[in-house]
C-alpha cells in the first residue's frame, strides 16, 4: 500500500518530506501507516524529527552542510587529500541504466571489504530492479547520480547517489571499490557533489548524509565534517 507523504524502509516508515519539514502524522494517527509496503513486509515502527536543528544535544542528529564549500579554508595536509582525489579520478553525473553493469561490479567490490556476517548479497535481477527506479528518478529530477572514473584507465571505481528537492540534497548511497580508495575517490565524489551544490547551499538549501543516533558509530559522518564542512544539525 502506499501512503502519501511516506515510504517503507529497512523494516520502517519513513518520510520523504524534507528533513526540516514536519510531515502528516494523520496515519500514524489513524494506523493506516501499519499497511505501507508491498504486503510481504510491513513496518514495525514509524520514524520522524521534530524540532529540527534545536541548537543543543539530543543523542540524534543530522549531519548537514548549510555553508558553500570553501577548500582554501582548509589545512594544507586535508587539501591534499582532496586534491589527490580531483587529479586521480574525473566525476562526471550519469544515466544510471547506460552503466548498470559497472554499477553492480562497484557495489559488489564495495561490499566486499563488509564483514562476512554483514556482506549484503548483490543479486543481478533485483539490483537492475533498483537502477530502474534509479533511472526513474533521474528523469523527473529528483536523483543525480554520480560516478567516478579512474583516469589512468578510465575504468568506473565508484557512484554516489543523490536525492534532490527544492531545499535540500541527500546522499543515499556511496559505493567504491576499495582497490581504489588509496587514491582518495570518496573525496572526488564528495568534492563534486558540494562543488555543483554551491550555488544551491548560497540560496538557502542544505546537504545532508542522513540521521544518526551517537550510539551509530560512523567514520563517514565524522570525514564530512572534518574535510568537507558539514555539522550535526539536532
Amino acid at each position: 500500500m502506499e501512503i502519501k507523504g511516506w515510504k517503507y524502509y529497512n523494516h520502517a516508515a519513513v518520510p520523504t518530506c524534507a528533513p526540516h519539514e514536519m510531515p502528516d502524522l494523520a496515519p500514524i494517527k489513524d494506523g493506516s501507516i501499519w499497511k505501507l509496503g508491498d504486503g510481504k513486509q510491513k513496518p514495525l515502527f514509524a520514524r520522524w524529527s521534530e524540532n529540527w536543528d534545536c541548537g543543543y544535544d539530543t543523542g540524534w542528529y543530522y549531519t548537514i552542510m548549510d555553508t558553500p564549500f570553501d577548500i582554501n579554508a582548509l589545512k594544507a595536509k586535508r587539501r591534499y587529500v582532496i586534491n589527490q582525489g580531483i587529479k586521480s579520478f574525473e566525476v562526471r553525473i550519469i544515466n544510471p541504466i547506460e552503466h548498470i553493469n559497472e554499477l553492480e561490479e562497484c557495489q559488489q567490490k564495495a561490499y566486499s571489504k563488509y564483514p562476512i556476517e554483514h556482506r549484503p548479497a548483490v543479486d543481478s535481477k533485483g539490483f537492475k530492479k533498483e537502477v530502474d527506479k534509479w533511472q526513474d528518478e533521474v528523469d523527473k529530477g529528483i536523483r543525480v547520480t554520480y560516478a567516478a572514473f579512474f583516469c589512468e584507465s578510465d575504468e568506473m571505481c565508484g557512484f554516489m547517489n543523490i536525492s534532490k528537492s527544492e531545499k535540500t540534497q541527500g546522499c543515499i548511497s556511496l559505493r567504491t571499490n576499495p582497490e581504489f580508495e588509496k587514491y582518495q575517490i570518496n573525496a572526488a565524489l564528495v568534492y563534486q557533489w558540494v562543488s555543483d551544490t554551491k550555488e544551491f547551499v548560497k540560496q538557502g538549501g542544505y546537504l545532508e548524509n542522513g540521521t544518526r543516533a551517537f550510539e551509530h558509530e560512523t567514520a563517514f559522518n565524522e570525514y564530512l565534517e572534518k574535510y568537507f564542512g558539514f555539522r550535526k544539525a539536532y
